[in-house]
């Protein structure tokens, strides 16, 4: 437990370590480390449940003094040069005039970027417009490495790239569009669906998984969430924003870390990254867990909300990393197979060796398929 009384008495190595693992500081004099975990303790909000953030302008993430700059120059930052962003091996195929693009009623806005609707050749599109006032080269490189992987990923269960458009005033990432929206908004939007509807996600999701955790080079997607899965109209699942997920404004609004939302990391993501361990292994292993909790979520669809959503951040890391604490399966385990339930509750497993590989989730939840 953080509270002073138990932090007086911890060595100064420890107060350093837990400092680590919650991104503060770790220098200085004991008492000033103590107060910093204090304050963190006490300033952290409730989660909001985790729809996409309002995006902000880019005159809105200045200063107040902006209001005072020329028209020109606020213009300018809102109409960013592209051409920092260097995009290797142009293929036409890929490169999308602006003009070619018809774009229609917005989906919605993250921090980075706007999603609309669109057409591109007769075909409906998703179209992701990327908000770069606040970017620095570091965040241009994951822009650029996204594309890039994407243009190599073909499988029906990962979103598919079609495009990129990199006119001055706008780069966009076109990829298929799909019609229902996010995993996340279709549990809260739609009728639950019946038995065999319901495994086919999973089966998807955990296809779709399978396939990033088997390429050469592997991918680990870097903040898989119900919000990251996106349903089709033929309600097939599909995985989205595996790279461009690590890239966040400066103005948060959802409580992200550098590897995701953390209602669905576990405590091996945690440490893996606190540690910064470059140990793939880890990183498997902790998808498979948030697999586990985005199943919880389908299952339950919508009954039991969203994973942890009660907790504070510090309430949140003490629960899983100290307590083990998982979502409540409640009356699920009177309507699903037991087995199919003893598969999330091993995905989720306290001791991550316990944990099945995505291919061996993927066999069991085959046997449920009709």
């Amino acid at each position: 437990m953080i509270d002073r009384d138990s932090l007086d008495k911890l060595m100064l190595a420890d107060i350093i370590e837990y400092c680590q693992e919650r991104g503060l500081k770790t220098e200085g004099a004991k008492a000033d480390l103590i107060e910093d975990l204090i304050s963190w303790k006490e300033n952290i909000r409730l989660i909001p449940a985790p729809s996409t953030p309002r995006l902000y302008t880019a005159l809105e993430l200045l200063p107040d003094s902006s209001s005072t700059l020329p028209p020109q120059q606020r213009l300018e930052l809102n109409s960013r040069d592209l051409s920092m962003l260097f995009l290797d091996d142009k293929n036409p195929d890929f490169d999308i005039p602006y003009h070619a693009l018809v774009v229609g009623k917005k989906l919605g806005s993250g921090g980075f970027k706007d999603c609309y609707t669109g057409m591109y050749k007769g075909e409906p599109v998703a179209i992701g417009e990327l908000r770069l006032t606040h970017f620095n080269q570091v965040d241009l490189d994951e822009i650029k490495h996204e594309i890039n992987v994407l243009k190599q990923l073909r499988h029906e269960n990962v979103i598919r790239f079609i495009g990129v458009c990199t006119h001055p005033q706008h780069l966009c990432i076109i990829t298929e569009l799909c019609a229902k929206g996010d995993l996340f908004d279709v549990i809260r939007c739609y009728k639950k669906p019946n038995f065999s509807q319901l495994v086919m996600y999973m089966y998807d999701i955990a296809l779709g998984v399978s396939y990033l955790h088997t390429r050469r080079p592997s991918i680990i997607h870097r903040d898989l969430k119900s919000m990251n899965i996106l349903i089709s109209g033929d309600d097939r699942a599909k995985v989205n924003d595996f790279g461009l997920a690590r890239i966040r404004p400066k103005a948060n609004i959802l409580m992200h870390t550098h590897c995701g939302t953390p209602n669905w990391y576990s405590d091996m993501d945690q440490a893996a990254l606190v540690l910064s361990i470059a140990n793939l292994l880890s990183f498997y292993i902790g998808k498979i867990y948030a697999c586990g909790l985005i199943f919880w979520e389908i299952l339950s669809w919508g009954e039991y909300g969203y994973p942890f959503q009660d907790l504070t951040e510090h309430a949140l890391y003490v629960a899983v990393k100290d307590y083990r604490t998982r979502p409540p399966l409640g009356k699920l385990s009177q309507i699903y197979p037991h087995q199919l339930l003893v598969l999330i509750m091993e995905m989720w497993d306290s001791d991550p060796t316990m944990r099945p590989s995505m291919n061996q989730v993927v066999d069991i939840l085959s046997n449920y398929l009709t």
